[in-house]
């Protein structure tokens, strides 16, 4: 029986949601719902969705992580970032090519830590950028980190 949107909201809702066991008992079919979610007016909900959608459905989870990446709410990028992680990589660089650029160093931190071995030429410019001139010196090390080993 596929999960309802409602029981998705409480599941949710909890201080620290089982997000595997949420997305294993969701099931792909639930990827419309955590794209409403994801939505939501309650930031924190919404962030918890992205991570949760980025678990049940690879296509779908890309498409509501983007959408997250693309957000005002520094929350909702931060999920997003965090939910880098759990895409193919190839839609992983896609939407850190979008994130790595949010001038938000814990975001950077997340992004550069998903990357795999395989960067776009974007992807390398804004390391070799902030390898050079972020404020951040963790992020500097970070940056030169990831080139030298891509």
């Amino acid at each position: 029986m596929p999960i309802s949107l409602e029981e998705l909201r409480r599941l949710l809702s909890s201080d620290e949601p089982d997000y595997r066991a949420i997305a294993a008992a969701a099931g792909p079919e639930a990827a419309e719902h955590l794209r409403v979610l994801a939505r939501d007016d309650n930031v924190m909900l919404a962030s918890k969705a992205v991570y949760a959608a980025s678990l049940v459905d690879p296509t779908a989870g890309e498409q509501v992580v983007r959408e997250a990446a693309a957000s005002d709410q520094p929350l909702l990028r931060i999920a997003s970032a965090s939910a880098l992680v759990n895409l193919r990589e190839d839609a992983r660089n896609r939407v850190a090519e979008r994130l790595i650029d949010a001038g938000d160093v814990g975001v950077e931190k997340l992004v550069i830590r998903s990357l795999g071995p395989s960067l776009t030429p974007r992807l390398q410019q804004s390391l070799a950028r902030l390898a050079d001139s972020s404020d951040s010196a963790t992020i500097r090390d970070l940056s030169r980190s990831k080139l030298r080993d891509s």
